[in-house]
């Protein structure tokens, strides 16, 4: 696909493929056109900030109404180019500086139950447009918070949510993490769903995969390496896309820590189908794609020898589960044979230290003292 002017090159789906396509909810030859946000973060103003003296409950709640402002000003870009789905950026409303354990009670406070204010106006701009939206943010449900990515359809209704699974360690402080991987079928395929540091981890995608995403949607502030390397974070995801033959939309916020890092728009065969890269506006990556989800192709040699025209089916047909043992051992050859000096992160309490020292750091940054906390990869 061209990606200034978003003319297909993919060829017209055959009557074999419309066949496979069916069930799927989408018109045979159908183009489905997909955006992914890309903004910026609001500054916290004092008031904002639980580290300073100012701070109060309704300036943060105004702070984090600008930044998701944002967000809901890059869904009506979408909505007026016409987009079929839109996906935000990880944190819509950045709410990382409650992270230590002494500011959990003030966090807990502020996020919201699902639905909640946000899903409210979100669904207002997914009805307005007729597009579909999933938007990322922390979801409070009972004493627990969730990395959550909300999935609203064209109606305005509530369809589902995805929780993330995999968490750094410095997430495990303030937040739990999901155990399933929901696919929700929609009239432009099936959506799967991915959030920052699930797309370390092959299997994440793989299970969307097999359990039938055509497309992943993936809010983002990271890569889940620590190596600032746009080149090599894009790289992982065209590699996502095509392995699992899904197309990949990544919404991704722009900061000076993410040098190269983009939203963009990914074929399921990994081809790049629309970026943008900007560091100062906020704006979009849009694509359209032909719902050519099954894949076919009968002239692969692969696919012939296997009598499947569809390589997509192929590819997992061809898996070998039964010999996947080892991925799903809780101490796999690696972590109980290879490195036995090494044990993951901290129990309860370490953790509980780790936070303290990150809230003394954050409280000397808020104070203009700087501390050798932030000399660090971050």
């Amino acid at each position: 696909m061209n990606k200034e002017t978003g003319a297909s090159n993919y060829k017209n789906q055959t009557e074999a493929d419309i066949a496979l396509n069916k069930g799927t909810g989408v018109e045979a030859k159908k183009k489905v056109r997909i955006a992914a946000s890309r903004i910026g973060r609001c500054k916290a103003p004092p008031e904002a900030d639980p580290y300073n003296a100012a701070f109060t409950i309704e300036a943060a709640l105004k702070h984090a109404d600008a930044n998701l402002d944002r967000t809901l000003d890059t869904y009506r870009m979408a909505g007026e180019a016409g987009a079929d789905v839109v996906v935000s950026i990880e944190h819509a409303r950045s709410w990382e500086n409650f992270g230590a354990h002494e500011k959990n009670d003030i966090f807990m406070r502020l996020i919201e139950e699902i639905p909640g204010p946000t899903t409210d106006k979100v669904a207002a701009l997914s009805k307005k447009y007729g597009m579909y939206t999933a938007t990322n943010y922390q979801e409070r449900d009972g004493d627990k918070c969730y990395n959550t990515t909300v999935l609203i359809g064209r109606d305005g209704k509530l369809i589902g949510k995805y929780r993330k699974v995999h968490l750094p360690a410095s997430e495990h402080w303030y937040t739990a993490g999901g155990s399933d991987y929901p696919v929700f079928e929609t009239d432009i395929g099936r959506i799967g769903f991915s959030i920052c540091h699930d797309i370390a981890f092959p299997e994440q995608c793989r299970i969307m995969a097999v359990n039938g995403a055509d497309i992943i949607l993936h809010s983002t502030g990271g890569w889940g390496f620590v190596h600032n390397d746009g080149a090599l974070g894009l790289a992982q995801l065209q590699v996502r896309a095509a392995e699992n033959c899904v197309y990949l939309a990544c919404a991704y916020s722009f900061n000076a820590l993410r040098p190269g890092s983009s939203s963009c728009i990914i074929s399921n065969r990994g081809d790049l189908l629309a970026e943008n890269q900007s560091q100062t506006l906020d704006g979009l990556a849009i694509a359209d794609i032909d719902a050519d989800y099954a894949m076919l192709d009968e002239n692969v040699m692969w696919n012939f020898f296997a009598g499947l025209p569809s390589e997509r089916m192929r590819l997992m047909h061809e898996r070998a589960p039964a010999t996947y043992g080892a991925l799903t051992a809780a101490a796999p050859p690696i972590v109980g044979e290879c490195y036995p000096q090494y044990k993951y992160a901290r129990t309860y309490d370490e953790y509980k230290e780790m936070s303290k020292r990150y809230n003394q750091a954050r409280q000397d940054n808020a104070d203009g003292v700087h501390t050798d906390f932030w000399d660090r990869t971050w």
